[in-house]
C-alpha cells in the first residue's frame, strides 16, 4: 500500500512546477539590527517598528512601547509590547510591519494608525522613507497565505481587556488601518481582536479571508496592540510575540515551497510513518482530517487545477 500511493504521487506530479512562497521577515524576533540586546531601553526588531519610528507630530510625545524580551517561545528573544500613559491618557502598546502615525492626542481618532506605502519613497521631510537599519517601513508579500500563526503571552491588570492582531494583504499602494475611508486595494485580512490575558506560550492560528479582485498582493501591513480598544486596558498591558508565521496549505513539509517532497511527506503521515507535522499545512483540502482526499488536493493545487 505504501509504495502504490507513492508511486500515484510521484506519477500525478511529474510536471509539475516548483511554487515559490512569502514569509514575514524577523518573525522570530532574533534579529535587533545594532541595539546592544544587554539595554534595557526600547528597541525595534529588524522590518517591524513601534512608536521609536513613528511619524506624525505627536510622536516624540508618544514614549517607548517596544522591547526586546529574553522570555521567548523559541530561540534567544521574543518581542515585548507595552503599553502606557501619556499625559494620563492610556497609550496602547504597539508594533507594525508597516510605520505608525501618532496624529491626534484622542486615541480613537484615525490620525492614529498604521500604514504602508511601497510606492514612498520620501518622508515629508524630504528623507528616505526607511528606519535606522535602513529597512522601508513595509514588508513585501507576493503571495496568498492561508492562515497567520503566531505565539503570544499577555497580562493586563483591567478586566476584560483584549489585545489585537491584525493583518491586511494590499496592492502596495497607501493603506492604513483603522481606516479612514473605503479601501479598495485590500486584497486579504486575517483579524484576531481576542487575545485574552495568558501567563504561558499560547499558539494562536487564524484564517485570512480574501476579497473577489484582480489586484495582486504586494505587501503586508501586520499589526500587534496591547487592546482592540483605542486606548483601552490601564495602561500596565504587556503583550509578548514571538515565532509569528504564515501557513500555506500544502507547504507539508513547512520549506516554503509546494512541490513533490510534500506529497511524500503528506503520504507518510496517512501511512503513519511521520508524527511530526502541522495540521493546518497538511490538511489541504480543509476538513479537519488527513487522507487520500487531502493527496489529491495537492496534486490538482501543484497541477493547477
Amino acid at each position: 500500500m505504501k509504495k502504490f500511493f507513492t508511486l500515484i504521487a510521484v506519477f500525478a506530479i511529474s510536471t509539475c512546477a516548483v511554487m515559490a512562497q512569502k514569509q514575514i521577515l524577523n518573525g522570530g524576533f532574533e534579529d535587533w539590527g545594532n541595539y546592544d540586546v544587554n539595554s534595557t531601553s526600547a528597541a525595534e526588531p529588524r522590518y517591524w517598528h513601534s512608536f521609536s519610528s513613528a511619524s506624525g507630530p505627536l510622536a516624540p510625545l508618544s514614549g517607548d512601547h517596544c522591547f526586546i524580551s529574553t522570555d521567548a517561545h523559541s530561540g534567544n528573544y521574543s518581542a515585548a509590547i507595552k503599553a502606557g500613559k501619556v499625559f494620563g491618557v492610556v497609550a496602547n502598546g504597539t508594533m507594525t510591519t508597516g510605520r505608525l502615525n501618532a496624529g491626534h492626542i484622542s486615541a480613537s481618532n484615525s490620525l492614529n494608525h498604521a500604514e504602508l506605502d511601497i510606492y514612498k519613497k520620501v518622508d515629508d521631510s524630504g528623507n528616505d522613507y526607511v528606519d535606522n537599519n535602513k529597512d522601508p517601513f513595509y514588508q513585501i508579500l507576493e503571495s496568498r497565505p492561508d492562515y497567520i500563526s503566531f505565539w503570544a503571552k499577555f497580562s493586563t491588570g483591567k478586566v476584560g481587556t483584549l489585545a489585537n492582531m491584525s493583518a491586511y494583504i494590499t496592492d502596495g499602494t497607501y493603506y492604513q488601518a483603522p481606516e479612514d475611508k473605503t479601501y479598495n486595494n485590500k486584497i486579504g485580512w486575517a483579524e484576531f481582536p481576542f487575545i485574552g490575558p495568558c501567563s504561558e506560550w499560547t499558539h494562536f492560528v487564524v484564517p485570512f479571508e480574501y476579497a473577489n479582485t484582480d489586484k495582486k498582493p504586494k505587501a503586508i501591513l501586520l499589526t500587534f496592540s496591547t487592546s482592540v480598544t483605542p486606548g483601552g486596558g490601564d495602561g500596565s498591558e504587556v503583550l509578548l510575540v514571538d515565532d509569528v508565521e504564515l501557513i500555506y496549505k500544502g507547504d507539508v513539509n513547512g520549506d516554503g515551497n509546494i512541490n513533490i517532497n510534500d506529497v511524500v511527506s503528506l503520504v507518510n503521515i496517512i501511512l503513519g510513518n511521520q508524527n511530526d507535522y502541522d495540521i493546518y499545512k497538511a490538511d489541504v483540502n480543509g476538513d479537519k482530517s488527513i487522507n487520500i482526499n487531502d493527496v489529491v488536493t495537492l496534486v490538482n493545487r501543484i497541477l493547477g487545477n
